[in-house]
C-alpha cells in the first residue's frame, strides 16, 4: 500500500448512512447504530434534488422550481427527523447536499469506514432502467458498502453473529473474506462458501459422464481452503477462525439460500460498471437487488 493510501485509510472514521426520511433509510440507520463500537459514529447524509415535475408547465407542474433555500431547509428538517432513531448512539449532525444521491454518497464516504444504504428491493430490470442509489454505490463506492433490506422484521440490534462470505478464488473474494475476518466480532461465526456446477452443455451434448464430478467438487474445496488459509495467515489468526463449505449450484442461488440464515452476506466488488452489468450479469449484482439480509460489497 502506498503512503498516500495508507494515510487516507488512517483518516477514515465513522459509518456514513444515506438518509431520506423513508423506512429503508431508517433501517439503514438502525443497522449502523448497532455497530458504532467497531466503525465509529454514525454520520447521516441526505442528498436532495429538484424532481423533474417542478419544471413542467401548468397544469402538469408549477413551471418553476421552489427557492433553493426552502428546498435546502426541508431536506435538513427531513434529515434531522431521522435522528430520533439514534437516541443514545454516537452520531454526527446530518450533512445535507444538493445533488443526485448516488454520486453525493460516494463522494461523501471517501473518509468513512463504511457506507450504509437501505433498499426497497425493486429488482434488477427496474434498477437498470430507472436507476438505484444502492446499485450506483455498489459500483462506485471507494469504501465497503452495506445494503440493508427493508423487511418487516426489525433489524437486529446486536453485532453480526453469523457472516457468510462468497469465495471464488479471485482477488475480489479474498478482499471480501479479509474484511469479514478483520472486522467481525471475536465470537462471530464466519463461513466461506464456494460453489461448483456441471457446465450446462455437458449433459445435453456429451452425456452426464463427460465431466468428473469429483474433480469439480475437489476444485471448489481447494478454492475455499486456499483462500481461507491465505487470509488467516495474512491476518495472523488460526485457520479454524473461518469455516469452509462448498455447495453445488449457481453461486447466486447458493449464496441467496445461505443468506437467509445469516446476519451478514459479504461479497467482492467485481469492478464492472454500466452496461456490462446489464448484459453480462454478475453474482454480486444479482444478490444486491433483493437481499435477504444486510449485504456488504467490498471494493478492490
Amino acid at each position: 500500500m502506498s503512503e498516500d493510501l495508507a494515510a487516507a485509510a488512517e483518516e477514515r472514521h465513522g459509518i456514513m448512512v444515506g438518509v431520506d426520511g423513508g423506512q429503508p433509510s431508517i433501517r439503514a440507520l438502525e443497522w449502523a447504530a448497532a455497530r458504532t463500537g467497531r466503525f465509529g459514529p454514525v454520520r447521516p447524509v441526505h442528498a436532495w434534488d429538484y424532481p423533474l415535475a417542478v419544471w413542467a408547465p401548468s397544469p402538469f407542474g408549477p413551471g418553476a422550481a421552489p427557492p433553493f433555500e426552502e428546498m435546502e431547509a426541508a431536506a435538513r428538517d427531513a434529515a434531522s427527523a431521522c435522528l430520533d432513531t439514534l437516541e443514545g448512539v454516537p452520531h454526527e449532525e446530518p450533512a445535507v447536499f444538493h445533488g443526485d444521491a448516488g454520486p453525493v454518497l460516494v463522494e461523501a464516504a471517501r473518509d468513512a469506514e463504511l457506507l450504509v444504504v437501505g433498499t426497497r428491493g425493486r429488482g434488477p430490470v427496474r434498477s437498470n432502467v430507472i436507476g438505484s442509489v444502492g446499485r450506483y454505490c455498489a459500483d462506485h463506492s471507494p469504501v465497503p458498502l452495506v445494503i440493508v433490506p427493508c423487511h418487516e422484521t426489525p433489524v437486529p440490534s446486536t453485532p453480526c453473529e453469523r457472516i457468510v462470505v462468497g469465495v471464488d478464488g479471485s482477488d475480489h473474494s479474498m478482499n471480501a473474506l479479509t474484511w469479514a475476518v478483520a472486522t467481525a466480532e471475536d465470537d462471530a461465526e464466519i463461513i466461506a462458501i464456494s460453489s461448483w456446477q456441471t457446465p450446462i452443455d455437458g449433459p445435453i451434448l456429451y452425456g452426464v459422464n463427460r465431466f468428473d464430478i469429483r474433480a469439480l467438487k475437489a476444485a471448489a474445496r481447494a478454492t475455499v481452503n486456499e483462500t481461507a488459509d491465505k487470509v488467516c495467515a495474512a491476518l495472523g489468526v488460526e485457520p479454524s477462525r473461518v469455516g469452509r463449505e462448498i455447495a453445488e449450484g449457481d453461486p447466486r442461488w447458493v449464496l441467496m439460500s445461505r443468506s437467509e440464515s445469516a446476519d451478514l452476506l459479504v461479497l467482492g466488488q467485481r469492478g464492472r460498471t454500466g452496461l456490462p452489468h446489464f448484459f453480462l450479469g454478475s453474482t454480486t449484482t444479482a444478490l444486491i437487488h433483493r437481499p435477504h439480509c444486510p449485504t456488504a460489497v467490498i471494493p478492490g
